[in-house]
Formats: structure tokens, C-alpha cells, sequence
């Protein structure tokens, strides 16, 4: 229990949040989140000879991510990433889910992951590991609605293809975040974040 304190302590040095949930074949996947500043932005995007390479991310979360990794491996872990650039690859398990699990924020009305302290900010990543690390929140707390949203449809009301419901979104291929524009000089993308924005639960 010392190491596992030890390791989620170490991650939480690292991170804003951290926490764990167990997955089906027994390993671990130790979930964490930084927020996305104007300062540390991890929402950035830049488009170059036809490929999109997402740097916010690569920039800021990527250093803490190494020193988490070989924290993990000089204890003698497995470890490795999941995903790529806080994004599941196919098959995997979603991070804000796997974030609602392990405690690290409660659904909104959005389908964002809502933070007591950081609000919708969060931006998440995983290592999958085998240490040993204590378990998540009920799995009845994470269907709890969540008391911030309320009687709140903000951002229900301000999605411009109507396509978010309470706590869940309808058609998930439609959402502007994943068809992002581009700016004129064509080299930087601009993902739909009127959701993000709007949420009372946002604003700093």
C-alpha cells in the first residue's frame, strides 16, 4: 500500500489530478489530467504539409508523462501509455470515462468531465501499468447526475448542431470538435469548443 500511495502521490506531484481504475484483464490504468491554460495549452493543434501534429499536448503533457514512466519502470513496473496525445486509440478504453471512475471529476450535462476544482479545463492521458493501486469510485456515484449542472442547459442550448441531450450526445459523429477548422494562414486547427466555453462550471 506504501508503494501504491507513493506512486498516485508522485503522479499528483506531476499532474493536477491523478487517480486509478482497474481494468479487465487486472492491470491498472492510472488516469491523469492537466488543465488547459492560455498559458500551458493543450488544445493546440498546428496542420503542416497535410498532417496534423498536435503540439499543446506533445509540449506540455509529454515531459511529465516520461518522468511518470521511468518513475514506474526504476520501481520495477510495467508501464506504458495508452492511447495517443491524451486521444484513445480504437478499442481502448475513453478517458473522461475512465476519468468519472477513478474520481476525478463527475459527468456534465456536456458529456465533459466537470472538476471541482478545474472545471471543464481537464485535459486527460493514461499509463497502463501492473502496480497495485487503489480503486475508484463506486460505479453508482459514477452515474450520479451531477449537482453543478442542476436545472443548467447552457450547453445544451448554445450546441450549433443540437445534437447534445442531458448527459449524453445523440449523434457524436456531428460534433464540431471533431471536424475542426482551419485558420486562413492554414497552418493551425480550431476546434468547436462552444461547449466549453459557455459552461458556468468553465469560467475561471
Amino acid at each position: 500500500m506504501k508503494t501504491a500511495q507513493e506512486i498516485i502521490g508522485y503522479a499528483r506531484s506531476l499532474f493536477d489530478v491523478a487517480g486509478a481504475v482497474k481494468l479487465a484483464d487486472g492491470r491498472q490504468l492510472l488516469v491523469l489530467g492537466l488543465e488547459s491554460t492560455p498559458e500551458r495549452d493543450l488544445d493546440e493543434f498546428r496542420y503542416v504539409d497535410g498532417k496534423v501534429y498536435i503540439t499543446g499536448f506533445e509540449k506540455n503533457a509529454g515531459p511529465v508523462l516520461g518522468a511518470l514512466l521511468n518513475f514506474l519502470h526504476e520501481k520495477g513496473f510495467h508501464a506504458e501509455l495508452s492511447g495517443r496525445c491524451g486521444y484513445p486509440l480504437k478499442g481502448q478504453i475513453k478517458l473522461k470515462e475512465a476519468a468519472v471512475r477513478a474520481g476525478l471529476g463527475k459527468w456534465g450535462k456536456s458529456t465533459l468531465v466537470l472538476n471541482p476544482e478545474h472545471g471543464n479545463r481537464l485535459r486527460f492521458m493514461a499509463v497502463v501499468t501492473d502496480a497495485s493501486l487503489p480503486a475508484g469510485v463506486d460505479e453508482l456515484a459514477v452515474k450520479e447526475e451531477n449537482p453543478a449542472c442542476a436545472d443548467c442547459t447552457i450547453c445544451l442550448d448554445a450546441c450549433p448542431e443540437g445534437i447534445l441531450e442531458c448527459y449524453r450526445m445523440s449523434e457524436t459523429g456531428r460534433c464540431l470538435a471533431n471536424w475542426a477548422r482551419i485558420t486562413p494562414e492554414g497552418d493551425k486547427f480550431i476546434p468547436c469548443d462552444i461547449c466549453l466555453r459557455v459552461c458556468p462550471a468553465g469560467i475561471t
